[in-house]
């Protein structure tokens, strides 16, 4: 393995990391912006929040999708002409890596996400009255633990979808 495929597996990893980040950054926007509308805030808030919400998401996703779907043109930004010479001895394969590091991501997102989860839950049970703020809560807490689950479970099939992106380049 050459220097600069463990530079094109780290930023693969990254962009992964970022996509999970943009997501939880996109539905934690949305929970505010509707705890803005059920607190009747001012429309020209909720639009200005919204809108500049809305354009951050659009560039972190497009800096993000480069990040995944041309990490090739970012090595070759990054790396020296004699990294991609150069041998590093590694026993794993670029699949492995990115399995490991997708099953790691997965289980840290559950971590962060499950304890708020079993706490909205368990407000719910006990108050049995639920005010639309803590629905979104519990939904957002829902969505990254599914999406952690996602990255655990079919660590496998994404690793090979990114395996095949490469060999098309």
């Amino acid at each position: 393995m050459k220097k600069s495929d463990i530079y094109e597996i780290a930023i693969k990893i990254l962009g992964i990391y970022f996509l999970v980040t943009i997501v939880q950054l996109l539905v934690g926007s949305i929970a505010s912006i509707f705890a803005m509308i059920l607190q009747n805030s001012p429309m020209s808030d909720i639009m200005l929040y919204g809108g500049v919400g809305l354009f951050v998401f659009i560039i972190m996703i497009l800096i993000d999708l480069f990040f995944i779907f041309k990490t090739n043109v970012i090595v070759r930004m990054i790396c020296k002409s004699a990294d991609f010479e150069q041998e590093v001895p590694f026993t794993a394969n670029r699949k492995v890596v990115y399995e490991i590091a997708l099953v790691l991501m997965g289980m840290i997102i559950i971590v962060w996400a499950l304890p708020d989860f079993v706490y909205k839950i368990w407000n719910y049970v006990q108050s049995l009255q639920i005010s639309a703020e803590n629905k979104s809560f519990i939904i957002a807490s829902g969505i990254k633990i599914v999406v952690g689950l996602i990255a655990v479970v079919y660590s496998t099939a994404i690793v090979n979808f990114l395996a095949k992106e490469k060999a098309n380049v």
